[in-house]
């Protein structure tokens, strides 16, 4: 959701009439976006397992890890906000995102936020096969379901399906340098039955909401973030 709380309510409310017998959150639940605490409030109400992400640990660290940011300008304006964000969530915010745990396994689905050693690693559409079949290599599931790299897909590894189910909150292409204006106006998220048959959903949110929130709450680099979104 990385703190798009309109984003995750328009999921819901697609989900409402599908009834899933299991919501799974895979991380990166309140990092980068106006709304971390109303995320945490929603994941509460839902009662649902969650997957611990590398933004969830960057709040509670402030620790970078592999993702380290060496120009200082765009270091100091993350550090900015993960401040900001830590203020919002209070201390029973943060030990909720403690709480997460580094893998979901539900029936032979095998849910993580990277991959199930790590959730840093990149894995693409694009990442070579034997670096797909490293991270998979201690896997005992049919299926692995993944976040991190904000892009949908889903590809068969030997007899694992892996599949990356998007992001609900910040839609983006996963790469580098960014567009000028890379932000999708959509969420994303998977739905996966029985037989592991998988349905990737895409559903329009009110983007002009979510910047009035950013706006109401004075959101750091609030000018510079509105800009970043597709209208």
């Amino acid at each position: 959701m990385h703190g798009n709380a309109v984003a995750f309510r328009a999921a819901l409310a697609d989900l409402e009439d599908r009834k899933p017998d299991l919501i799974v959150s895979l991380g990166d639940v309140a990092q980068g976006g106006p709304q971390p605490r109303e995320c945490v409030d929603i994941l509460r109400e839902l009662d649902c397992p969650c997957v611990y992400g590398n933004s969830d640990d960057y709040l509670l660290t402030l620790d970078f890890g592999s993702e380290e940011i060496e120009d200082e300008e765009q270091r100091e304006r993350v550090l900015t906000t993960a401040r900001w964000s830590r203020e919002e969530l209070g201390e029973d915010g943060l030990a909720f995102l403690q709480s997460f745990t580094p893998t979901v396994s539900a029936g032979r689905l095998l849910c993580c936020h990277a991959t199930a050693r790590s959730n840093e690693e990149v894995i693409l559409p694009a990442t070579p096969r034997e670096d797909v079949e490293r991270a998979l290599a201690d896997v005992d599931a049919d299926a692995v379901a993944t976040g991190h790299v904000h892009l949908q897909w889903l590809r068969r590894v030997g007899p694992i399906l892996w599949f990356s189910v998007g992001s609900v909150g910040l839609v983006w292409e996963h790469k580098e340098p960014l567009d000028d204006v890379p932000y999708e106006p959509f969420c994303e998220y998977a739905l996966v039955d029985d037989e592991l048959a998988v349905e990737f959903r895409r559903i329009p949110f009110d983007v002009g909401e979510l910047i009035a929130a950013a706006r109401a709450k004075d959101f750091p680099g609030f000018e510079r973030w509105a800009s970043m979104w597709k209208r």
